[in-house]
């Protein structure tokens, strides 16, 4: 999964060939979505 930089739609996929783009919007930026990750922090 990846969400677009510009209109920040989740894309499915981006196997396009060559090119990277949002379907869209057409913007060529998009970001990978990460799993929310816990963390143990000390407080010594």
């Amino acid at each position: 999964m990846y969400i677009c930089g510009r209109c920040g739609k989740e894309v499915k996929s981006i196997e396009d060939g060559k090119f990277v783009r949002c379907p869209f919007c057409g913007y060529r930026m998009v970001y990978k979505t990460r799993a929310p990750l816990a963390r143990e922090v000390s407080t010594d």
